[in-house]
């Protein structure tokens, strides 16, 4: 049996409480307050997490390492509010990261905040655009091109603290396989996010990909993490059924087969989502790093149960490896899996291996 450690990153309260330092590599929002999450441009955040897998790959006899951090970028932060948290970071490190890329930095953060403003004004019912609510958005992008540009290297700050980590388990162990978690959100409904890199591009630094596609708990986040979250903001013009069939379409899922809008808050989305989800992450991978499948069931929501079914669990796994997965990772937690759905999951996988 080989041993990978686990690591997701940590931010907030908690993390500020229990990580000595951490105030110190804290983000900087636009209008200069530190913030609860750190700065993947900060050099001492970064070199904790160089230090971190050295430590864990000189110390004991590991055989891979899967990371992960779950964030938003700051464009999607404001137009899909987790909080009213103003957009982040614009510290000196990322200002002198900004300028040496060519952005304006007082542009980046004019525009911003400009932006920010324009969303909480939504959300409190402030804002009534006459040109319309979509149209005012795509006005401040296209009057402020620097969002996209401070986005874009938002994003790709983060590829290098993964590139970091990468070569510094590679150097203590070449053959130690080395990937990254990629969550709920990006693999599921941040069309920015999948605009910004494809999995491609992370290949050099990536021995595995391991995308979430937790089939049963997508219903009721759709729901409430997508849906209403947007029509508060930028999508506010359009009807949720609207919506979410703009969703369906822009994400490549087939909205016979997947939850209408009154059943996403109890009904789990088909095992032919895993499958076209994990098409199109093996198709971006080009051939260039593995693709492993999340398989997500049993994951709690808030106090209700969106109860797992051992056959489609059973399903998802088969549509996985149908679409080309090199592997797959039972998910979320293992103490909060049934044992008929691991069952499942190994009734599948002695069908693939019997066949193959």
């Amino acid at each position: 049996m080989k041993l990978y450690a686990r690591i997701l990153e940590g931010s907030g309260r908690e993390a500020a409480n229990n990580i000595q330092n951490y105030g110190k590599v804290r983000t900087i929002d636009v209008f200069g307050r530190p913030t609860g999450v750190p700065c993947w441009n900060h050099p001492e955040y970064r070199a904790f997490w160089n230090a971190t897998a050295e430590d864990l790959f000189r110390t004991y006899t590991l055989d891979g390492l899967q990371w992960g951090a779950e964030r938003q970028g700051p464009l999607m932060n404001v137009i899909l509010p987790w909080n009213n948290d103003a957009p982040t970071c614009f510290c000196e490190h990322c200002l002198a990261r900004g300028r040496a890329h060519g952005i304006d930095t007082a542009r980046a953060k004019q525009g911003f905040e400009t932006l920010y403003n324009f969303a909480q004004g939504m959300m409190s019912g402030r804002s009534k655009p006459a040109e319309g609510v979509f149209a005012a958005f795509l006005g401040i992008l296209i009057r402020f091109p620097e969002i996209l540009a401070w986005e874009y290297q938002y994003r790709l700050s983060r590829e290098e603290v993964q590139r970091g980590i990468y070569r510094t388990v590679k150097a203590i162990k070449p053959d130690a396989q080395v990937g990254w978690h990629v969550d709920h959100q990006p693999s599921s409904w941040d069309i920015v996010y999948r605009a910004e890199m494809t999995y491609a591009e992370m290949a050099p630094y990536s021995d595995f990909i391991k995308f979430i596609a937790y089939h049963d708990i997508l219903g009721p986040r759709i729901r409430d993490w997508y849906l209403a979250r947007l029509q508060r903001t930028v999508l506010a013009e359009m009807p949720l059924a609207e919506s979410l069939d703009l969703y369906y379409t822009l994400f490549g899922y087939d909205k016979n087969k997947e939850p209408k809008l009154e059943d996403l808050a109890t009904t789990g989305f088909s095992p032919d989502y895993v499958y076209r989800e994990t098409k199109r992450s093996v198709a971006s991978a080009e051939n260039r790093t593995k693709i492993y499948t999340g398989i997500g069931f049993d994951v709690p929501w808030g106090n209700a149960h969106v109860p797992a079914d051992p056959e489609k669990v059973y399903e998802c796994v088969l549509k996985a490896f149908q679409a080309g997965a090199a592997g797959i990772v039972v998910s979320r937690e293992y103490e909060e899996m049934r044992v008929p759905n691991l069952r499942a999951v190994g009734r599948a996988i002695k069908e693939i291996s019997r066949a193959g």
